[in-house]
């Protein structure tokens, strides 16, 4: 038995073709080695060292995700071959013109697209998930709703999508009735849409081109337990198909890389000549598309305190965006009125959810009775608050600190508790999240009066 190497083997000609070809590309391109780098997800030094001639044995997938940036992508290998094995050591114009043919059409491509604008200070965030879809056949990324889990995941599969050539099927899981509520339910229907895509329907990915395939699974944090089972199975069925789940809560199964998606930087060095905080960055983007006379370059720091108030949170931010057609600045720098003012505008298509109070909302209905009373002492603490402080807060809670610490653990995991681990775990709420819980806890205690 051969088993197919990693790497490519060039020899002289072979990779001074290659050398050329990235250099003139990139610079055609107009990008240096790092834009290169943040386009296809393959660090600056596999880059310099192939344009220096260094690297003369290259891994497979780094150049076949250099050729995708570059628009010259290759074909993935047939879906027999172990992941890597694809013919990959002649460029796209070297190889025989009925393969360049067959190569240079798009795999095919079911569900929601991404929208096409590009993602603001998330470069770090699809190197790794472009990486890890490389290794890993299931991916999951994390995070609280409106940090953009969806459309990092869009962006991921349509670069990866040269690697896929039986195709990338993106299915949303919103409508699949929560397992807490109907385990049974959930499961038939969750088990539904998958073989949907991956059977012998019109639409499936097990199409006559072959090839290996990638599901998208968007919006699994009420189904996590049943989409868990249905990977596994999945992953066992179908040799060639990989899976790039999105959840508000990670996925208890052993084989899967997760990536925790956290909101956009709000700080960063000051200077004149310093880069803005990418949360800065998208607010001033979104402004920019909608309203192109209103300049805020004058009020960067209201804009930076604005984005302070929104934790970084993308949603928030766009939302903010929008209220700024019709509401001066000024008016959402008060706490107290802020989250009033975007909790009750319509997301415009930007999330699954109506509006930003919504998409909180979802995630607090599926706790249990119990969590939901954890979370309710923990919007009364500070930021940075630790488990001990937890237990100070509330005496009565010390005699069961076990049962505490789940609680407060399964929080974490839902994305409505956000963990810094340094020296000592702490923990924060995110304002949007602190705003919503705060206000049904008060309509709570006016209907029992």
């Amino acid at each position: 038995m051969v088993i197919p190497n990693e790497f490519i083997s060039f020899d002289g000609t072979d990779i001074h073709q290659l050398r050329d070809f990235l250099l003139s590309q990139r610079r055609i391109s107009g990008w240096t080695q790092e834009e290169l780098s943040e386009r296809s997800g393959v660090s600056v030094r596999t880059i310099r060292n192939l344009e220096t001639g260094s690297n003369t044995n290259p891994r497979r997938t780094s150049v076949a995700l250099l050729l995708s940036a570059l628009g010259a992508a290759p074909a993935a290998p047939p879906e027999t071959a172990p992941w890597g094995a694809d013919d990959m050591a002649a460029l796209p114009e070297q190889r025989p013109e009925a393969y360049r043919a067959r190569s240079s059409e798009p795999s095919p491509w079911h569900g929601p697209r991404p929208l096409g604008d590009p993602l603001v200070g998330r470069q770090l965030d699809m190197r790794h998930v472009l990486a890890s879809a490389q290794r890993s056949r299931l991916v999951v990324l994390t995070g609280p709703g409106g940090v953009g889990k969806t459309r990092l995941a869009l962006a991921a599969a349509s670069r990866l999508r040269p690697l896929f050539r039986g195709g990338v099927a993106v299915v949303e899981l919103r409508d699949c009735p929560a397992e807490h509520l109907d385990p049974a339910h959930a499961r038939a229907e969750l088990t539904r849409v998958t073989r949907e895509f991956t059977g012998v329907s019109g639409h499936s990915l097990a199409g006559a081109r072959g090839g290996r395939r990638l599901l998208v699974l968007d919006g699994a944090e009420h189904v996590a337990q049943q989409t868990a089972r249905a990977a596994r199975q999945l992953l066992d069925e179908h040799p060639g198909l990989h899976l790039l789940v999105t959840s508000r809560r990670a996925l208890a199964a052993s084989a899967a890389e997760t990536w925790e998606v956290e909101p956009l930087r709000v700080d960063g060095p000051k200077g004149r000549d310093m880069p803005v905080p990418s949360a800065v960055e998208l607010l001033l983007r979104r402004v920019q598309a909608a309203l192109p006379t209103l300049d805020l370059a004058h009020h960067l720091p209201l804009v930076t305190t604005l984005c302070q108030l929104l934790d970084g949170v993308p949603l928030a931010i766009e939302i903010a965006a929008q209220r700024l057609r019709s509401l001066p600045l000024t008016s959402l720098l008060q706490e107290d009125t802020l989250f009033h003012l975007l909790g009750q505008a319509d997301t415009g298509g930007l999330s699954a959810h109506r509006t930003l109070s919504d998409s909180v909302r979802w995630s607090y209905d599926l706790l249990p009775a119990s969590h939901r009373e954890l979370l309710h002492d923990l919007v009364a603490l500070p930021d940075g608050f630790s488990l001990d402080d937890v237990l100070t807060a509330q005496p009565s809670r010390r005699p069961e600190m076990v049962r505490v610490a789940h609680l407060l653990a399964e929080l974490a995991d839902a994305s409505l508790v956000q963990t810094h681990r340094e020296r000592q775990y702490t923990y924060r709420i995110h304002a949007l999240v602190r705003h919503v819980v705060t206000q049904l806890a008060r309509h709570s205690q006016n209907t029992a009066a």
